[in-house]
């Protein structure tokens, strides 16, 4: 709100009224006093003139005065001439005019005397007189004139006055916009001196340091806005004073900068200063801006925890802790440090999920990692890797100490009890060792080694420490495993993976009809090289990758059954390898209904085989399996049989189609006894049963030829046909039937 005008402003228009009517008034008034005092000067010399005249006149002849009226009218009008405007005449001491000019004046007039004497006697007077009408004529030309230059003065003197009441409301406007932006914005702002004491809090100022404008005028910036870092908590100036030293503005700095309030407590705030400038660019003082940030610190806080950090346990997470080797690597290699990295592995830990739910899973591995944290020193990191897999790295620690150390935490796990609802659960842990010195490689040849350690350390008996020895061939091939883990995963997704087959030799009239054939898996490499499966299969197995490339070799026979079925000819029986883990794995049952629907297959086209292994370790899943499948036309064979210590026992139970005799019987059954009575003791059970048999490894004349006199149903090996890869699609697929298969050590899909 602008105010009502001020008294100072309303003392300056009365004074401009003043002069204004003054100018108007004394012109006039003055031109008229001196003209006026002026005229009565003249007419009163020549009064006195004309009255010396006639005193001479009357002294040489008395009689004139009396006797001589013409006479003394020239000397009145001539002595010295009489004006137009004037009028003089004698008049005796009785009043009575002696002589007089002719001319008539007009009102008003002015009259001078001069005296007449006669013998020293006074007889009477001279008179003079003159109209004062040029007079007021020209006092009223005057007052004209001083009313014009009035009226130009207080019109001059008014627009003045309005322009500066404009600038006092405009410098007013701003001051108020300033004054309500600075309390409206949601910063806080004080402004200071040049030499830092306090002028001006904002109220948003005075929430956040808790100092009310009228307690901090007058006091020092740094008392009432006291800054430090929140994570050394040392004091830290205030931007201001290197506004005022730089004279130029500090924008918001970054950093953890605090305010500590009032009481004593602490505030995150992001703060800036700038020089306040006068118009001459000197300057007059700093304002210094903050804001409140302390939730915004705190959730990237938050985010920067939860992105270095296991939300479960707490410990660091797996990128974290990959930094944190990678940089002990790099200290490793500039100043000849020795660290140890570990990597350990929960033995045992799936029994609590599944016996008492994730839940207990859960705390189980909270209460590990404040276990194996309490056995570690200050300078070593443990993180959470995923899953049951912890990781230690050993900063500054030699081999020897760092087995020392694994073994510690080995013995803090096994002691640990978990109790859970009254019941105790106790794990075990793998421990793998891997020394990292200058010569040492990549972080990632690093964690593979120390990977193979701990897998190492499972294998030879689980809840024991490994170290990795590059000369260790069990360890060294863990690690080529790990390096077909992922070569594996890209080959699946660059489609690298091809299919070869190898068909069954029909030994006797009891055989199925039609062609069988068994698909062969073999991957192309980064090069363009046919790799065999042998080299890559025990990978996938051992990394749960066989469930993926099963899936993919299911996909792809059951889309090109029907261009096989045209090249190959009818009927024709495929068998498809299934590995343990598929057959395990969740959803593979409900895959393969979707495959066949999709593509049609027909009933008995298709036979799937499973190792003997794979079907007891699990033998109420695989019986529930494979009865599903066969309701929907597809077979079974029971692949490797007779190498197990309980196979006759359970072959009642499992519903197959087709007994393969492990190749183990057949490959010397022509020369050793014992292998051929074991092929025709497993070749009779399956006839009993009503199954068809089938002779692995049949690699010469002679074994096929062995196995026919034993009355095995078929032969498959290379001495039947070596594995060729599956014919190029058709154009035009025909409609047919078939069934594709894999071998142990020639894996189908």
């Amino acid at each position: 709100m602008i105010p009502d005008a001020t008294p100072s402003s309303r003392l300056l228009g009365v004074l401009i009224l003043a002069v204004a009517a003054v100018l108007a008034i004394a012109l006039p008034a003055g031109h008229f006093g001196v003209r006026y005092v002026a005229l009565g000067s003249s007419l009163q010399a020549k009064a006195d003139v004309k009255a010396e005249v006639v005193n001479q006149a009357i002294g040489a002849s008395p009689e004139m005065w009396r006797f001589e009226e013409h006479r003394l009218e020239e000397l009145l009008v001539r002595l010295p001439v009489e004006l137009e405007d004037e009028h003089a005449r004698i008049v005796t001491d009785q009043g009575e005019i002696v002589a007089e000019s002719s001319h008539r004046l007009a009102q008003p007039t002015i009259t001078r005397t001069a005296q007449l004497f006669d013998s020293g006697a006074r007889v009477g007077q001279v008179e003079v007189r003159r109209s004062l009408q040029t007079l007021l004529l020209e006092t009223g030309l005057s007052a004209l004139a001083g009313v014009a230059l009035g009226g130009g003065l207080l019109v001059l003197m008014r627009r003045q006055q309005a322009r500066e009441e404009h600038l006092a409301n405009a410098v007013f406007d701003e001051k108020e916009r300033a004054r309500i932006t600075l309390q409206s914005i949601g910063d806080a702002v004080i402004t200071t001196d040049i030499h830092e004491i306090v002028d001006y809090l904002n109220p948003v100022a005075e929430r956040l340091t808790q100092w009310s404008l009228a307690e901090a005028r007058g006091k020092p910036l740094s008392e009432v806005c006291s800054l430090i870092d929140e994570r050394t908590m040392q004091g830290l100036p205030a931007r201001v004073a290197k506004a005022l030293h730089d004279n130029q503005a500090c924008p918001f700095r970054g950093g953890e900068v605090a305010l500590v309030r009032r009481d004593g407590s602490s505030m995150a705030i992001e703060d800036s200063a700038a020089p306040l400038l006068d118009r001459h660019g000197a300057v007059i003082g700093g304002v210094m801006v903050f804001r409140d940030v302390t939730a915004t610190r705190r959730m990237a806080q938050r985010i920067t925890w939860a992105a270095t950090h296991d939300s479960l346990t707490g410990l660091v997470n797996r990128r974290e802790f990959e930094s944190r080797v990678e940089a002990a690597l790099l200290s490793a290699r500039n100043s000849a440090t020795h660290h140890v990295l570990c990597c350990l592995d929960l033995d045992q830990f799936k029994v609590i999920n599944d016996t008492c739910g994730h839940a207990a899973g859960d705390a189980m591995l909270k209460q590990l990692g404040s276990v194996l944290q309490s056995r570690l020193r200050a300078s070593d990191t443990l993180a959470r890797l995923g899953g049951d897999e912890f990781g230690v790295l050993l900063e500054g620690c030699s081999l020897d100490r760092a087995q020392l150390i694994a073994a510690e935490l080995l013995a803090a796990v096994r002691d640990h009890r978990l109790h859970w609802e009254s019941k105790p659960f106790m794990v075990g842990v793998s421990i793998g060792l891997v020394a990292m010195c200058a010569g040492t490689g990549s972080r990632e040849e690093v964690f593979s080694a120390a990977d193979a350690a701990c897998y190492t350390a499972k294998e030879l008996g689980r809840n024991r420490v490994c170290v990795f020895q590059s000369s260790d061939a069990d360890v060294t091939q863990r690690r080529t495993d790990m390096g077909w883990a992922a070569r594996l995963t890209q080959a699946l997704e660059d489609e690298r993976l091809v299919l070869y087959y190898q068909p069954y030799l029909s030994l006797g009239q009891n055989s199925a009809e039609g062609q069988h054939i068994e698909i062969l898996l073999r991957l192309i490499d980064e090069d363009g090289k046919v790799v065999p499966p042998g080299s890559f299969l025990p990978a996938a197995e051992r990394y749960n990758i066989m469930p993926a490339i099963d899936r993919w070799v299911v996909k792809t026979v059951f889309s090109r059954y029907r261009d096989l079925l045209a090249q190959m000819g009818a009927p024709l029986t495929c068998a498809i390898n299934l590995s343990g883990t598929t057959l395990n794995s969740d959803g593979i049952l409900e895959f393969i209904r979707e495959q066949a629907k999709l593509h049609q297959m027909p009933a008995g086209t298709i036979c799937f085989e499973i190792t003997e292994t794979a079907a007891i370790n699990n033998m109420r899943h695989a019986t529930q399996f494979m009865r599903e499948l066969k309701a929907l036309g597809f077979c079974f064979a029971l692949d490797d049989f007779g190498i197990g210590t309980s196979s006759l026992a359970y072959l009642k139970t499992l519903p197959v189609d087709y007994l393969k005799i492990d190749g183990s019987f057949v490959r010397n059954i022509v020369n050793d006894p014992i292998d051929r009575a074991m092929a025709d003791t497993i070749n009779r059970v399956g006839h009993i049963m009503g199954l068809q048999t089938v002779g692995e490894y049949a690699e010469s004349a002679e074994v096929i030829g062995e196995l026919r006199s034993l009355g095995v149903d078929f032969a498959q090996g290379y001495g039947v046909q070596r594995p060729q890869a599956l014919p190029a699609p058709l154009p035009m697929q025909s409609m047919a039937a078939g069934t594709i298969k894999t071998t142990t050590a020639d894996r189908p899909g």
